[in-house]
């Protein structure tokens, strides 16, 4: 599907008027944008000379699209009946008539392009009314219709505020938005529930976003087209490595490692270790790197490769560049498509890439990764290359003595909860191999959880760990 994004984010208004995130929030949509393959036209701070262009070209493109998105962040409101938003150079403060006319987008002018593009999707998405200009009242925007074939979404509702911060250097809802939208296969209608969710419990209630649609349609923003970030700066066949072929193959090396069978996967490093580090390329260095990660499950060359991974990693160091090592890392965290792997990180070698984090001639290659994680951070517990002094676990336990089978009594630790960074790991954690077991073993297995250094996890709890068991409902035990 062919989509077209007008991407639109204003700070810069009079003083007293002026914004903090909004163009963050602008470039963030078209970054997620550009990712989906959309073809993004962006302006930020726009004046109010730039305005004919920016419809002209919206209503002059639309048909070459099969839908079209736009999204603005910045003021918004009505005056006499009319809903405007508003050029940097608007009196935000004190609106007229003929100043809006000049000087701000009239969201009937967008919904005027709508009406002769019906036979397609258009989506307005509006982050605007911030830093105290509510959109109920004088300053919020008039009633709003949506023609046949379109969705309009506003950051919040009638009469409520919406705040320019709150997510990372973006406003709560294109925080939210961005959390959610490169999720595949999930629909429009679906999206802006999860933001209206997200957005009310960050806001406490004080803010619920506001759709009006009259899509006939579906639309889903990823179909699973999704690229990588556009700051991994490889090609994007090295990325989403599925499409890696024969023919991309310059030394006959990657096929090989990709084999999953260790009778072609040996020779293939022997073959490695005989070409000069400057005979190859950074998209075949970072490649290389994903795929011995992979092969070290299978065969021995592979695995004695990672089990001497600093030194065999310096020959590639370049200007402090290492893509091998690049490429071992992005493996870890991203699948053959390019997308983050959630729950289902390659944990295995994870403690022997983590013990090169402090080293200084593999910096940038830790930059590197925790750049590409950025947008992830929330649903990790650690990032490599974060300057952390320790995380903390927090394990609710009693002393307990029960009787075994033979009538001996024995003392044991029931486990009530295990927390780490306001998140309820119990149930995760019960299903290790730590019954019965201590607190040492516990620590080893938070290591592989929490895809953390062991040596920065601090166990605490108030009483020894010597021989857990969980108070987990129907979970199975052995005395």
């Amino acid at each position: 599907m062919k989509v077209l994004a007008i991407v639109i984010g204003n700070n810069e208004y009079f003083e007293g008027s002026k914004l903090n995130n909004a163009v963050n929030d602008a470039q963030g949509m078209a970054d997620i944008f550009t990712r989906l393959g959309y073809e993004v036209m962006f302006w930020k701070d726009t004046k109010q000379e730039i305005i004919p262009e920016i419809l002209e070209q919206y209503e002059k493109r639309i048909n070459d699209f099969d839908a079209s998105i736009f999204y603005f962040a910045g003021h918004g409101f009505q005056v006499d009946g009319v809903n405007y938003l508003a050029s940097v150079d608007c009196q935000v403060a004190n609106p007229h008539a003929a100043h809006c006319v000049r000087s701000c987008i009239q969201l009937s002018e967008l919904t005027g392009i709508f009406k002769k593009a019906s036979n397609m999707v258009n989506i307005v998405i509006i982050d605007a009314c911030r830093k105290g200009f509510d959109r109920g009242g004088a300053s919020g925007f008039s009633p709003v219709h949506a023609p046949k074939g379109a969705l309009i979404a506003f950051s919040t509702s009638e009469n409520e505020g919406a705040k320019d911060y709150g997510y990372d250097n973006h406003s709560v809802y294109t925080g939210s938005l961005l959390k959610f939208i490169g999720v595949e296969r999930l629909s429009v209608e679906e999206l802006f529930k999860k933001v209206r969710k997200t957005v009310y419990a960050l806001t406490g209630g004080a803010q619920t976003t506001w759709e009006h649609t009259s899509l006939v349609g579906d639309f889903y923003f990823n179909t699973g087209q999704l690229v990588h970030s556009v700051a991994v700066p490889y090609s994007e066949v090295v990325v989403k490595d599925k499409d890696f072929s024969e023919t991309d193959d310059k030394f006959g090396i990657i096929m090989g490692l990709k084999s999953c069978n260790w009778d072609r996967q040996n020779p293939a490093m022997d073959r490695f270790s005989r070409i000069r580090p400057d005979q190859i390329d950074k998209d075949q260095q970072f490649i290389i790197g994903r795929n011995i990660l992979q092969a070290a499950d299978y065969a021995f060359n592979a695995t004695g490769f990672m089990d001497n991974l600093r030194q065999n990693l310096l020959p590639y160091n370049n200007d402090g560049e290492n893509h091998i090592l690049n490429g071992i890392l992005f493996e870890i965290y991203f699948n053959s498509n390019g997308d983050f792997r959630s729950e289902n990180l390659k944990r295995q070698n994870l403690p022997k890439v983590l013990k090169l984090r402090n080293m200084p001639e593999f910096k940038k290659s830790f930059d590197f990764i925790q750049a590409t994680l950025e947008p992830y951070r929330e649903q990790l517990f650690y990032v490599p290359g974060d300057n952390v002094a320790v995380i903390d676990v927090a394990v609710l336990a009693t002393d307990e003595i029960k009787r075994n089978a033979k009538g001996e009594e024995f003392q044991h630790q029931a486990i009530d909860a295990i927390t780490v960074q306001g998140k309820d790991i119990t149930e995760e954690i019960s299903n290790y191999d730590v019954w019965n077991t201590n607190g040492l073993n516990l620590k080893k297995v938070l290591t592989h959880y929490l895809a953390a250094p062991e040596e920065l996890i601090q166990v605490h709890s108030g009483v020894e760990l010597k021989r857990m068991t969980f108070k987990i409902p129907d979970a199975a035990s052995s005395w």
